[in-house]
């Protein structure tokens, strides 16, 4: 199967649809938690190869955290982001990593927030903030 998404959960959704399957794929465990009416978080774990094979991923564990309408966001929404961020690099990283290890994190671009960082260019040059793992 040829993807256009690099995205697990993407994968795992066309996937299903194209082979009719409404459980969990072999292979694979899923959930969705939604933090706010913006604010969704996707979890996909690859555990074995046929999960592998299926979606054409590696063993893993995926996050996408998925939040709706960011350029109109209020500064409390912005902070349930901030927060759900943290917490769920917190969980990806726990027991592979020290606290005095350092990290990279990179989030993905589009039209209204620069992949190089977190937030949008006018909030990142009103204020720096610091996520803490």
């Amino acid at each position: 199967m040829n993807f256009r998404t690099d995205l697990a959960v993407e994968r795992q959704e066309v996937f299903k649809k194209i082979n009719n399957i409404q459980k969990d794929i072999p292979g694979i465990e899923s959930s969705e938690k939604e933090i706010s009416n913006t604010i969704h978080v996707y979890k996909v774990k690859i555990k074995d190869h046929q999960g592998e094979e299926a979606i054409q991923k590696p063993i893993g564990n995926y996050v996408t955290i998925d939040v709706k309408k960011m350029k109109n966001i209020a500064d409390e929404e912005k902070e349930k982001i901030a927060f759900t961020i943290s917490s769920e690099l917190q969980e990806l990283i726990k027991g592979l990593v020290s606290k005095k290890d350092e990290i990279l994190v990179v989030g993905l671009g589009n039209l209204y927030s620069t992949p190089d960082s977190l937030r949008t260019k006018s909030n990142s040059e009103n204020r720096c903030n610091k996520a803490h793992i």
